[in-house]
């Protein structure tokens, strides 16, 4: 691999992380922000499927407006924009203005992630045999998982120090990043399309009963995993934990779930995909009940471990879908992961209605047994086969 691609790489990886850092900062604000505009759980939990919808149902659109007709704009500017937008909700007076920074920031995370990844795809694969492209995929999503962890962590320093309404200073080192991106991304060129691939509607009809258990089974664990990033800082909040003690909790519970997605295919690989699924689901309820159930360190603990199991079918769930659609495996993958994440997003605000009801804690408890039901569906998704190589590559670049 030449200098110029390892560039490429290591310059689209660092603004991975730097994109997905502001992603994560709606989860630390939203008590905060709900204690400014009087929100009740309800409304709070509109936020997060607001952003999941208009940065990851929508990136197949991003992805086609991307390959169709701008060569490297969107993963150029959509940092600049998720940083304009997103640093600036504590500025926000109404719920409305709040929806309209989500929106607009998440339009910008995910016209990045579509464009980005085909770039590093390329420059992995340009000495003609592709010997690198997983580790380079490895490092660009792993890139993403550490800036996402460590989000809630910087706006937190920043609105301890100067305030909820200058939160927007957190806009410079995505606007800094952007200078370098706009000098020196490359272009995206356009490829022809494989007329030998199937349509999306034949691979779905080939393989629908199998897709359909994944595909529920993808959108409960999404569920669990987004209520707890919504609703852990305002459980922990009546704790008494202050806003810095609680961005490293929720930090600690996103980046033991990024550790677990990136060791998931590992595992796969050696003890078979849907065992790997269904054994992490049926040991995240217990650990994430098992945490709400507690109170201090060993409540911690109990919770990155959960979020570590949680999280460790997230690029396994890509693969399963990939060997039941070999012709059309990338498309099919995007596809039921984007969708199967909203879905599960779009429960929150049945989680934030049970928290008026119940209480944050008791809501997060009832939360902790979707990974059961999900356990369940694999039980009836077809068992492994002999072969149980992951195409590690695909799976990575579509799973992010």
């Amino acid at each position: 691999m030449d200098r110029k691609n390892k560039f490429t790489i290591g310059l689209l990886s660092t603004a991975h992380f730097v994109m997905d850092s502001y992603s994560s900062f709606l989860f630390q604000l939203l008590p905060l922000m709900a204690a400014k505009l009087h929100l009740p759980p309800a409304q709070v939990g509109l936020l997060p499927p607001t952003l999941t919808i208009a940065s990851s149902l929508m990136q197949p659109v991003y992805g086609v407006i991307s390959d169709r007709y701008l060569k490297r704009s969107m993963a150029v500017f959509g940092p600049l924009v998720a940083a304009i937008f997103l640093s600036s909700m504590g500025m926000a007076n109404s719920l409305p203005v709040l929806m309209m920074l989500v929106i607009f920031g998440g339009i910008g995370v995910g016209m990045f992630h579509p464009q980005s990844a085909a770039l590093v795809s390329r420059a992995a694969s340009e000495d003609g045999r592709g010997k690198h492209q997983g580790m380079v995929m490895s490092i660009f999503s792993s890139s993403g998982t550490v800036g996402y962890a460590l989000g809630p962590v910087l706006v937190a320093a920043v609105v301890t120090r100067f305030g909820l309404d200058n939160s927007w200073y957190t806009v410079m080192w995505g606007l800094a990043f952007w200078v370098v991106l706009f000098r020196y991304c490359p272009s995206l060129e356009k490829r022809g399309r494989d007329v030998e691939a199937p349509s999306l509607i034949d691979a779905l009809r080939a393989a629908w009963a199998p897709l359909t258990l994944l595909y529920f089974a993808v959108v409960l664990r999404s569920a669990a995993s987004v209520s707890v990033q919504t609703y852990l800082p305002f459980s922990l909040q009546q704790d008494g934990l202050t806003t810095t003690a609680i961005s490293w909790v929720l930090a600690g519970f996103l980046f033991f779930g990024g550790v677990g997605g990136f060791f998931g295919g590992a595992l796969a690989d050696r003890l078979g995909a849907r065992r790997v699924s269904l054994v992490s689901m049926l040991l995240a309820a217990p650990l994430l009940l098992t945490s709400f159930s507690t109170n201090g360190v060993i409540s911690y603990a109990l919770l990155m471990a959960g979020g570590t199991v949680l999280n460790l079918p997230i690029p396994i769930s890509v693969v399963m879908a990939q060997r039941l659609v070999p012709g059309g495996s990338s498309t099919v993958s995007a596809l039921m992961m984007g969708f199967a994440w909203g879905a599960g997003a779009l429960m929150t605000p049945l989680v934030g209605a049970m928290s008026e009801r119940y209480g944050f804690t008791r809501a997060l408890m009832v939360m902790s047994f979707m990974p059961l039901i999900s356990a369940l569906l694999l039980w009836r998704y077809p068992k492994d086969g002999r072969e149980i190589g992951l195409p590690a590559k695909e799976a990575l670049a579509v799973g992010d």
